[in-house]
């Protein structure tokens, strides 16, 4: 599954996606920079955003997809998706990190490109006018201290 996800960002950054690089999507290391609660709600404006570009792509079908996916939980009374786009997260904040290292001048992957990639997983294509859903977040509590 490692695997399968790596070589799915490596083909999210060679293909037309990565054109999708919004002014308005959230590169990671800046996400992981945020306050819990407005992680929280920029996931929730992805997850909404993402159903209402399916729906508007007239792709109803896939949106309650996503939506059964993040209100199905597992055995430990936790969102089957949310666990799933966590670990894409986690997967996608190390293909950056490694990119990074291996390239200073990289483009830096997205929040919403692990958000793209854990959906493709599930068989579901998202538009590209997905990009843009978080386009009037504004976070709304200090960032996060740096460790020392």
């Amino acid at each position: 599954m490692f695997k399968a996800l790596l070589r799915s960002f490596a083909l999210l950054l060679s293909g037309p996606l990565l054109l999708s690089v919004s002014l308005y999507a959230m590169e990671i290391w800046k996400w992981d920079k945020m306050a819990g609660l407005d992680q929280d709600e920029y996931i929730v404006i992805l997850v909404q955003g993402s159903q209402q570009a399916l729906k508007d792509a007239g792709r109803s079908d896939d949106a309650a997809k996503v939506h059964k996916l993040f209100t199905t939980n597992d055995e430990n009374g936790v969102s089957i998706g949310m666990n799933e786009f966590m670990m894409t997260l986690a997967l996608a904040r190390k293909a950056d990190a490694d990119r990074i290292t291996k390239d200073s001048g990289a483009t830096r992957l997205e929040v919403e490109h692990a958000m793209v990639v854990m959906l493709k997983k599930n068989d579901i294509i998202l538009p590209k006018s997905f990009m843009t859903v978080n386009k009037d977040f504004k976070p709304k509590h200090p960032p996060k201290e740096e460790k020392k």
